[in-house]
């Protein structure tokens, strides 16, 4: 098999990692794979990660990362993915995030045929997306849901390499000590792109968690990059002069990002950066939007297994949950130990790439064994034009009600 793996951008992220490293595992099955991606200024890290790995790249610049309001496709990168399938010759497509899943539809399997597999890692799955082909999304809950108005997709959770993410081979010493976190200190680390929609929240309750604790013992390391940088930089040096020492520390992003995830006493994540921290055996608190946060731990995990590592609060943007959840693992090294070991377990019996590449194969198994004709696929096509158009210009309100008269 000849397979094209769809990024919709090669920066730094969930997403854009798990996608290489299912794409590296299926590479080492025998196929050929290789990697489309797009991106503004110049190429991110991921296409350098993913040279590293031996995997072709073939980048195209395109300055629009979303889709358009109504519009159901960008043009351009969708005439570009058509003509890197012809050059590649791929069998098939497996397009990570609704945009690129959209490209892919309106090019190359619209026009040629090919076969097209979505993961959504979101949590939701739009209407409007293609109501056949292979489809991923990484919950329990979002299978039940998504499976009320399409076939029901695969559950591939977010998939975690515990060969390399594991303590036992990545010394954080050395990156505690470049940024001069001295061995009695606990560090409280997060590993995210800083991005506005989702991740950025999290992490700036984070900084009001600590200045509420003014504990000196905690240093808070953020590691990571994106649009919402500078928002959190200058939150942070609020925070550092209010507290009179240099409490937070942001490192900006790192290609290899391992060393610090090992140089963390605690962990703060969301989704597959949650899964990587639990796989070096820190303890985890999961962030999420509307002021969420809540410490994974065996009485919680139900939830999170149900749900995803990621949580809707109620809106109330309070800091003082976060800072206990924080203070209730810093001040019981025991209990972070146990933690810590208890979700390493998790990780390895649940969450490892050898699983999810099987459940994967399947997957573009039967991808490949249906193939619809043009004039089923100009039908689809139409009709997700015209519901995403709709979607995206009704209300809130309007679309609840209508999907309420339609069953």
């Amino acid at each position: 098999m000849r397979l094209l793996v769809g990024l919709h951008h090669l920066e730094l992220g969930g997403s854009q990692l798990n996608a290489l490293d299912l794409a590296v595992s299926v590479r080492d099955q025998g196929h050929e794979v290789a990697i489309f991606g797009n991106y503004r200024n110049e190429p991110g890290p991921v296409a350098t990660l993913a040279r590293q790995a031996g995997l072709p790249v073939i980048a195209v610049r395109h300055d629009a990362e979303r889709l358009g309001r109504s519009r159901p496709v960008r043009p351009g990168l969708s005439r570009a993915l058509t003509g890197a399938v012809r050059d590649f010759r791929a069998d098939l497509v497996h397009a990570y995030e609704f945009s690129v899943a959209l490209d892919a539809f309106y090019g190359p399997h619209l026009r040629l045929g090919t076969p097209v597999v979505t993961t959504v890692y979101g949590m939701a799955v739009p209407r409007w997306l293609p109501r056949y082909g292979g489809l991923v999304v990484g919950t329990a809950q979002l299978v039940a849901e998504t499976a009320a108005f399409r076939p029901r997709p695969a559950l591939i959770e977010p998939p975690v390499n515990t060969d390399v993410d594991d303590p036992a081979v990545v010394d954080g010493h050395p990156f505690r000590q470049r940024h001069g976190i001295g061995p009695d200190e606990i560090v409280i680390g997060v590993v995210s792109r800083l991005e506005p929609d989702m991740k950025a929240e999290g992490v700036l309750r984070a900084i009001g968690a600590l200045r509420l604790l003014d504990d000196d013992r905690l240093r808070l390391v953020v590691t990571g990059g994106g649009p919402s940088q500078p928002d959190v930089a200058a939150e942070a040096e609020r925070a550092n002069a209010a507290l009179g020492r240099p409490a937070v520390v942001l490192t900006g992003p790192m290609d290899d990002p391992r060393a610090a995830y090992a140089a963390a006493d605690i962990a703060l994540g969301m989704g597959g950066s949650a899964l990587r921290a639990m796989a070096f055996g820190r303890p985890l608190v999961v962030l999420g939007i509307k002021g969420f946060s809540r410490t994974c731990a065996p009485e919680t995990i139900d939830y999170f297994l149900r749900w995803g590592f990621y949580g809707i609060g109620d809106g109330d943007l309070d800091p003082a949950p976060l800072a206990a959840q924080i203070g209730e693992l810093a001040g019981d090294r025991r209990l972070r130990a146990g933690r810590g070991d208890w979700g390493r377990q998790l990780v390895l019996g649940r969450f490892s790439l050898k699983a999810a590449t099987q459940t994967l194969h399947e997957v573009y198994a039967d991808a490949l064994r249906h193939r619809p004709g043009p004039g089923t696929r100009l039908r689809e096509g139409l009709r997700m034009a015209g519901h995403k158009a709709t979607a995206d210009l009704l209300t809130t309100t309007a679309r609840q009600r209508i999907r309420r008269m339609l069953g």
